[in-house]
């Protein structure tokens, strides 16, 4: 009897949907970015400035992030119920979907502030897995070929990109007038463990006729890890073996280097309106150590009928998914590659309604392999009382808008810290969200405002109204010069 390949295959890509239910989303703290009293959210946009001359982070608490977030569904909504959900989930999954992971820690962070300048050191490791499913690629798994019958249907965008790095970064911001302040942060990268797709096509039609399928293109599986892939003699992979590694070598490896940027700005219309915008993680990294390029290149035909509509067993899938790999032939080099970070744009502003009440909109994008990954907040910021804040968000995020997000800092003399999360939901409901994240951190702080006056002073590089007003115009000394300034125009 033969066999078609337009019934369900409900296992195939289990584990990447899994993968999509339990992992998480980059750098995403859109609730943080306007929180400008917050050391730490110089990290978002290098040219926010603080009051104080000193801050000074404590030593692995200065900056903790983690997020858990996908573009598709919930666990439950996959796995909540008897059985997987599968052709539930897909009936929610968009043209391309993202899943990923980031954590980040930093272990140094100091800020010091000299008149208009405000420079930063930071050291961050960075641990981050994306990975991309297009909607095809699912309804292939889910439904078979049946309903791509006379069609070609690419899965381009069946990719992954994950790395860990350690990240030295110095950065410099600068108030440039009454309006701008701009600043700029310069990382050397260091690269430790890195896996990622390089340049794929992948394809498959199916026969109008007897169902028949055919799968074509090449696949390629970069990565820098401690591993070696056995080949028989045909130049088939039998298997994938772990070496031993040393852990101190690791993290000690300088061996991958790379450079990044990131850029930002901040405009103050008036004394209510202050706009920001920031550009991160512009830079790429190149691998070198413990290196393996698999490519997988053919094509894969199969024509035989299945029409009793039941699920396959594993015994079959296994032999099927075997049969697509001997199909292709497969080659292994070590070659040295390139890696480019995913980029994030964030656009801010907000609105001070009273005095210490102030409302804003943040709009931030990851740039990923050339799609880009959108998300919207809006936030509303109350000072509490002198060096205390709380900020409650709502957000669109991963196309789900059960976001609430809450923060809460205390930036006085002394000690600094805050926690701040996007989606305060997701602790209590963590199968039933699409994000949960958090990011908390603590700073020692030095030379604060003392009072009014000096609290004034300090805000006079960083808060200047419209129109002029500085208080360092009230200076003797740069009173004089503008008077012989004038006196010199006049003659």
């Amino acid at each position: 009897m033969r066999r078609s390949y337009s019934h369900r295959i409900p296992a195939l890509l289990t584990g990447t949907l899994l993968l999509l239910a339990i992992s998480s989303f980059g750098q995403q703290s859109n609730t943080l970015y306007l929180l400008h009293q917050v050391p730490q959210s110089n990290l978002l946009n290098p040219a926010v400035q603080l009051q104080c001359k000193w801050f000074v982070g404590i030593p692995m608490l200065s900056s903790l992030h983690t997020n858990i977030s996908n573009t598709a569904f919930t666990y439950n909504d996959l796995a909540g119920g008897e059985y997987w959900n599968l052709e539930g989930v897909l009936g929610q999954m968009h043209h391309m979907d993202l899943a990923a992971n980031e954590d980040i820690i930093h272990p140094v962070s100091v800020g010091y502030k000299f008149k208009s300048y405000y420079f930063t050191f930071h050291i961050a490791d960075r641990a981050s897995m994306y990975q991309t499913v297009p909607k095809t690629a699912a309804t292939l798994v889910i439904k078979g070929n049946s309903p791509y019958v006379g069609e070609t249907a690419r899965l381009n965008g069946l990719r992954t990109t994950g790395s860990y790095l350690r990240e030295y970064a110095l950065g410099a911001s600068k108030v440039v007038d009454q309006y701008w302040t701009l600043g700029i942060r310069a990382k050397l990268l260091f690269g430790k463990a890195n896996i990622s797709t390089g340049q794929s096509d992948l394809q498959f039609s199916t026969d109008g006729n007897n169902f028949g399928l055919l799968l074509n293109g090449n696949y390629t599986l970069n990565s820098s890890l401690p591993i070696t892939y056995v080949l028989d003699e045909e130049g088939n992979i039998t298997d994938v073996t772990l070496n031993e590694f040393n852990y101190t070598e690791l993290m000690l490896n300088r061996r991958n280097p790379g450079l990044s940027v990131d850029l930002g700005a901040i405009y103050r219309w008036d004394d209510k309106v202050t706009l920001s915008a920031s550009l991160l993680d512009l830079g790429l990294v190149r691998w070198t150590t413990d290196l393996n390029n698999v490519n997988a290149t053919g094509n894969f035909q199969y024509d035989e009928l299945y029409t009793d509509g039941n699920a396959v067993s594993w015994d079959f899938l296994n032999e099927f998914v075997d049969s697509i790999i001997n199909s292709f032939d497969i080659t292994v080099t070590q070659e040295p590659y390139i890696t480019v970070l995913p980029t994030q744009l964030f656009l801010g502003g907000s609105y001070q309604i009273r005095e210490r009440l102030s409302l804003g909109v943040v709009n931030r994008n990851l740039f990923l392999r050339s799609k880009i990954h959108s998300s919207l907040t809006l936030t509303a910021t109350s000072e509490l009382t002198e060096g205390v804040l709380a900020t409650l968000s709502w957000s669109y995020l991963n196309n789900s808008i059960k976001n609430i997000g809450a923060g809460f800092a205390f930036y006085g003399k002394g000690l600094q810290w805050h926690v701040v999360s996007d989606n305060i939901l997701g602790f209590f409901y963590p199968f039933d969200t699409r994000t949960i994240n958090l990011r908390i951190g603590a700073s020692v702080m030095f030379g604060c405002p003392r009072d009014k006056k000096s609290k004034l002073l300090s805000e006079s590089y960083g808060k200047m109204p419209k129109g002029g007003n500085c208080s360092w115009t009230d200076r003797p000394g740069k009173r004089k010069r503008q008077m012989r300034r004038a006196a010199k125009r006049q003659n």
